[in-house]
């Protein structure tokens, strides 16, 4: 195919489906535009403070600084980001707010989340060193990000509309399709039968094609003058039912089109072919609701299992972890191990972070693999899945946000 045929079926593709890809286009420019300025909007309302005045930190000195929060008994998502100089294990820092410990800095970047319970309206922070050194430390940025609860719930809440608003026309496109070929899929065996009584009249498989052209079969309408029209014109038959195959989009029916010609071909009886053909469809499709009703309650299992799935993410992060770091303090720092921590030079405090990090990962992999399986099983089709992926990823985005 050369290079004016590409610009002809590109030119048809665009004839045809110049609405919707409009529609496409103009969801997936709002969709993007929303998120945009939905995130700068959430930047500029959490950042609360940011500093980059190096302070050197000496065993006279320490480094400060202040900021202030409207309501701090809302904020509920506040976090400090430092960046310092010279700092490792041996020369670590210890972090005060309000004159409370909250923390240790053992190296260059440390992120302290902060209770709210310590919190006022005005703030001071203040970095000091506990140990006699030699080498001076140095604060070289600070940031101050927070956020209450309600904010956090109109950023995912707009987040999520953004994506429906994205992927929104596409999935309607392969609803629309989808529904279309079922409704096909329905009507194929009662087409086949009024066809097999044309050829008992006496009619040839064309002509009986044909003779259907004034029934009724909903979605398969279009597709059945459009056989006849081809016919008119002379296009051989072979060719026209291949076609009509093709369009249907139905894999079934395109097996059953290519057995229809193999047998038209070969002169056998095709009265009994197409009366095996319908007589499977109608097995098939038998099987597929049975099956549909029977692998129900494996659809609510995986549902189910993703949500236990996630409780012990939680339970883990929010309640297990943190009350091994409570005691390990209590025994003095002492190296207590979860899978090798306090090896390479982390704490229990380093991988705690690194744990959830990891659990919000896996959240999204999870959904992923759980929404294509779901599909699978209930549709037997790996894409009907994505439909219970996007549910899954939503509900996991939400977790993700509220409870990791």
């Amino acid at each position: 195919m050369n290079m004016e045929d590409y610009k002809l079926k590109l030119q048809n593709f665009w004839r045809h489906n110049e609405k919707l890809i409009i529609l496409i286009a103009g969801a997936f420019v709002l969709g993007v535009l929303i998120a945009g300025l939905n995130y700068w909007n959430h930047q500029n309302a959490t950042n609360i403070m940011y500093t980059d005045e190096t302070q050197v930190i000496t065993n006279e000195d320490g480094a400060v600084f202040f900021f202030s929060i409207d309501e701090p008994q809302l904020a509920q998502n506040t976090e400090i980001d430092f960046v310092f100089e010279n700092v490792d294990r041996d020369t670590a820092l210890t972090i005060y707010i309000n004159n409370e410990r909250v923390d240790e800095a053992n190296s260059n970047t440390e992120s302290v989340t902060v209770d709210s319970e310590i919190l006022e309206e005005e703030n001071t922070v203040g970095v000091r060193r506990e140990s006699i050194g030699f080498e001076d430390q140095a604060l070289v940025s600070a940031s101050v990000t927070s956020s209450t609860n309600f904010q956090q719930l109109i950023f995912v809440v707009t987040n999520l509309t953004a994506i429906i608003l994205v992927a929104a026309p596409l999935m309607y496109v392969k609803y629309t399709q989808y529904v279309e070929r079922k409704k096909i899929e329905q009507k194929f065996p009662e087409f086949l039968r009024d066809v097999v009584e044309g050829t008992r009249a006496g009619m040839s498989l064309p002509q009986a094609i044909k003779s259907t052209n004034e029934g009724s079969y909903g979605a398969l309408d279009k597709h059945i003058e459009k056989m006849t029209a081809q016919l008119d014109w002379g296009i051989p038959f072979d060719q026209v039912l291949k076609t009509f195959g093709k369009e249907t989009k139905s894999p079934l029916i395109k097996r059953s089109v290519d057995t229809i010609i193999q047998a038209y071909e070969s002169g056998g009886n095709v009265q009994d072919v197409l009366e095996s053909v319908g007589e499977n469809i109608r097995s098939i499709k038998t099987l597929k609701q049975q099956r549909e009703s029977q692998l129900y309650g494996e659809m609510i299992t995986g549902y189910v299992v993703y949500f236990i799935f996630i409780g012990i993410l939680i339970a883990l992060n929010n309640f297990l972890l943190p009350n091994l770091a409570g005691a390990q303090e209590a025994l003095g720092g002492s190296d207590m191990g979860v899978g090798g921590i306090g090896e390479g030079g982390e704490d229990l405090q380093d991988n705690i972070n690194l744990y959830n990090t990891w659990f919000q990962r896996l959240v999204f992999i999870q959904g992923l693999f759980s929404g294509l399986i779901i599909g699978k099983l209930s549709e037997g089709e790996l894409k009907a899945g994505l439909k219970h992926t996007a549910i899954l990823f939503a509900l996991g985005y939400l977790a993700v946000t509220f409870f990791l």
